[in-house]
């Protein structure tokens, strides 16, 4: 269990608890405002995903109100061409935890506008990693929507959009800050999600615990592909 005083005790991150559901879905309703109602989490998501992985569900609160939350699966090193339903069990998880899994991978992250740019989301990540450390697997794994493209949509493709990410030509909301807190750049997936804001698209990454080889990781997720 994680519990945890930040900001010089103003917020408290900690284990989410089934009380948190609710609030958790208020987060991701304000959050993710363009993605696909069918892609968005629920009340009832939450408190499933603390019924099959209750350690890897965090909320970081003020006072009594959840203001920021994160959700994970333990899996092996996923394919690197998948979809955020096919990963997630269709958002339960239910059938696509593994008890043994060597990496954490993150299906959600939200903190509400409010309090945004006060490095919250680079404490959960830190949270994972110690989470990841403790039961002694390889790393993380999360799928960074590429939100910002709005902004660009009309001058450049997803594909171009991509590819200046990548090259540090531009900054992202999401992508950026991920790659910032320590995610290694591994590839867009191209439809991953329903969100035209994101151009549909998020980009996978990786953050493996020192000494453990993510290219290794890769390449036997590649060589597994061409067996199947």
């Amino acid at each position: 269990m994680i519990h945890k005083k930040l900001n010089d005790g103003r917020f408290i991150l900690r284990t989410a608890t089934p009380a948190d559901a609710d609030q958790m879905e208020e987060v991701q309703r304000i959050c993710f405002p363009t993605l696909a109602a069918h892609e968005r989490l629920t009340k009832e998501h939450f408190a499933n995903h603390l019924r099959v992985f209750p350690e890897g569900q965090l909320v970081i609160t003020d006072h009594d109100r959840v203001i920021a939350s994160s959700s994970t699966l333990r899996v092996p090193f996923p394919a690197l061409d998948h979809t955020f339903m096919e990963i997630t069990d269709h958002l339960w998880i239910t059938n696509t935890h593994t008890h043994d899994g060597e990496w954490l991978y993150q299906l959600d992250i939200g903190i509400l506008p409010a309090y945004r740019g006060l490095k919250l989301s680079t404490e959960l990540y830190n949270a994972q990693q110690q989470l990841v450390a403790s039961l002694g697997m390889k790393g993380q794994v999360l799928v960074g929507m590429t939100i910002g493209y709005e902004r660009y949509k009309d001058r450049y493709s997803i594909e171009e959009y991509c590819e200046k990410l990548k090259n540090n030509e531009l900054t992202d909301p999401t992508v950026t800050p991920q790659r910032r807190a320590g995610f290694q750049w591994i590839q867009p997936i191209f439809n991953y999600l329903e969100d035209p804001t994101a151009g549909h698209c998020s980009i996978l990454m990786a953050w493996p615990l020192e000494g453990v080889s993510l290219q290794e990781a890769i390449g036997q997720t590649r060589n597994d592909s061409l067996k199947k």
